[in-house]
């Protein structure tokens, strides 16, 4: 019974992020199926929702979920540098798009690892 409930909170506690990231109930499901397909991806968000600090156990490919959460950073960095200030304030939608991409990663690590070596986090590339 306690893992059930737990499961309940944690879900609860996605669809929360989603629903302060604008997100819709396809890209929660989708997220949650993500989380617990992903063996130790769950074990880390509810890591995250207890102490609100990440576990960072889980490597795939070499990254952690520290390493997923600077690359996220750097893509809002490139709205920044068009003027588009409210996502600096969007946490939802960068923790979402962390825990997202390791999932990915374990589904198909190359083309994550290649943005993430090739991006800047700026729509300027020449600029730095």
């Amino acid at each position: 019974m306690e893992l059930q409930e737990a499961m309940r909170e944690l879900h609860g506690y996605a669809a929360a992020l989603c629903d302060a990231a604008g997100y819709d109930e396809a890209f929660l499901e989708q997220f949650w199926n993500d989380l617990c397909g992903t063996e130790g991806l769950l074990r880390e968000f509810a890591y995250y929702y207890d102490r609100r600090e990440f576990l960072c156990d889980l490597r795939i490919a070499g990254k952690d979920l520290s390493d997923m959460m600077i690359w996220q950073v750097d893509h809002f960095k490139a709205y920044l540098d068009r003027g588009d200030e409210m996502l600096r304030y969007d946490s939802a939608k960068l923790l979402l798009q962390a825990f997202s991409s390791m999932a990915q990663l374990n589904r198909d690590p190359e083309p994550i690892l290649r943005k993430m070596a090739t991006e800047s986090g700026t729509d300027s590339p020449d600029k730095y």
